[in-house]
């Protein structure tokens, strides 16, 4: 039975491949099944928060993919370490900021279904995120204090993230950061199981199919 190994290749192509055929395959499947998506619910009437959720899980896995190691049981460092790539600021408290994000957007999408109390978005806003945080007795920001809440621009998070994929991909054609490209194969290899071989599927495509 001929399974697909992304929208556009089939199982052959990871039959002994190239590290070409590798990143062939991880920009195909990311295109195809998260960003074409994402762009597709942000055309409909309120997709926004589905598109959200779909993006959110690019964080943590790009940090994998950089750095070659795995999230198991380090989801929230790996979230905020992938989003500061994305979201790269020198502002004060940027890292709390993005703690922020990973609890109050991320973990209540990826628990509730929901974006959690403190978070509202809107198209209009001219950044990706505004976080209000409460003022110390100065007047100065208090970041260290729970932000009291954040408002988010979906259309500019897809924008942003994107750019990020793509910049992350013609350094991986370029083959010019070695480290980068060891640390890409290192991830694609665990987490695809490359050497596996095909699935094992239990039955004929004729019993799948319910013509047995």
């Amino acid at each position: 039975m001929e399974y697909l190994a992304s929208p556009s290749y089939t199982h052959e192509k990871l039959e002994n491949p190239s590290y070409s055929d590798l990143v062939d395959v991880f920009e195909d499947s990311w295109n195809m099944y998260i960003f074409k998506q994402v762009s597709l619910l942000m055309k409909s009437k309120h997709g926004e928060v589905a598109a959200v959720t779909v993006l959110c899980s690019y964080y943590e896995a790009i940090q994998s993919y950089i750095i070659g190691e795995s999230s198991n049981r380090k989801s929230r460092d790996f979230f905020v370490n992938g989003f500061l790539r994305v979201f790269s600021s020198k502002s004060l408290g940027i890292e709390k900021a993005a703690q922020e994000i990973y609890t109050y957007i991320r973990c209540g999408l990826a628990h509730e279904g929901m974006l959690r109390n403190k978070v509202n978005y809107s198209r209009a806003g001219e950044k990706v995120f505004f976080i209000t945080y409460p003022k110390n007795p100065d007047g100065s920001l208090n970041v260290d204090a729970d932000a009291t809440s954040i408002i988010l621009n979906p259309v500019r998070m897809h924008e942003a993230t994107e750019q990020h994929f793509n910049n992350y991909l013609k350094q991986l054609r370029a083959s010019e950061d070695k480290e980068l490209g060891n640390a890409f194969h290192k991830t694609v290899e665990r987490e695809w199981a490359l050497d596996n071989g095909e699935n094992i599927v239990g039955m004929t495509e004729a019993e799948f199919r319910g013509n047995a």
